[in-house]
């Protein structure tokens, strides 16, 4: 059975956008176009607007969107940092 038999098509969008972002990201950090978590996390914040911008979604609803997606990679993002040693502004 596929996943998107369970969930809608923009909760399957939105799983696809925030795994890639993060692969995305990950790569960045490793070819050293990032160096920063400020600058990942911000690079990764302007991304999810324009994702959730283009879904043409009430706003109601592009707020959670965005808010739920912004602390999923957040998470996610931390054990990459650790992994990488990424630089930490104070």
């Amino acid at each position: 059975m596929m996943l998107s038999q369970f969930i809608g098509q923009t909760e399957a969008a939105i799983l696809r956008f925030s795994i890639s972002l993060l692969t995305e990201i990950e790569l960045k950090i490793k070819k050293k176009q990032i160096i920063s978590q400020h600058q990942a996390m911000k690079y990764a914040k302007r991304q999810i607007e324009l994702f959730v911008k283009q879904l043409h979604l009430r706003q109601a609803l592009t707020a959670v969107y965005q808010s739920e997606l912004y602390i999923y990679v957040s998470k996610k993002l931390a054990h990459v940092f650790e992994q990488y040693c990424v630089l930490k502004c104070v």
